[in-house]
């Protein structure tokens, strides 16, 4: 299974005065992982996606489980799964670890829309392929 990754440092910028990374920054961190995957992983750069095809993938369920504390400077390495493909939505699985200790648990479900319309669009033929590389094995999908 195909696993996109990425390690980020814990910045002040993300930590509260004891130097422990404050849990919403998390998930500013994992918007910028996602937008990442959909650019890297799968070829779909968000600048020409949202503004030239006016196209967006708005993040309609997060569950997050905070397992161990982040601290600044925590290098933390990002690893992503899809779990599931649907019409227009795609269930992605986040783990970020430290040190090769768990920090945090995501499972997001992102969907396709117009911009202009705000209604879902089916994922194209070719994003969804790119989707597929990074595809968990049946029975690896919680």
């Amino acid at each position: 299974m195909a696993t996109f990754s990425r390690t980020r440092k814990i910045r002040f910028a993300h930590t509260d005065a004891a130097g422990i990374a404050f849990y919403p920054r998390y998930f500013g961190m994992m918007n910028d992982f996602i937008e990442d995957w959909f650019g890297d992983g799968l070829g779909f750069d968000f600048k020409h996606l949202h503004i030239d095809e006016k196209r967006a993938v708005p993040t309609v369920h997060i569950e997050a489980d905070f397992i161990g504390a982040g601290r600044m400077h925590d290098e933390l390495t990002f690893a992503l799964t899809v779990t599931k493909i649907g019409r227009s939505s795609v269930h992605l699985r986040i783990r970020a670890t430290s040190g090769g200790e768990d920090r945090f648990r995501m499972t997001f479900v992102i969907a396709h829309m117009a911009m202009e319309t705000g209604k879902s669009l089916p994922w194209p033929d070719d994003m969804r392929a790119a989707m597929e590389k990074w595809l968990a094995p049946e029975g690896e999908n919680s």
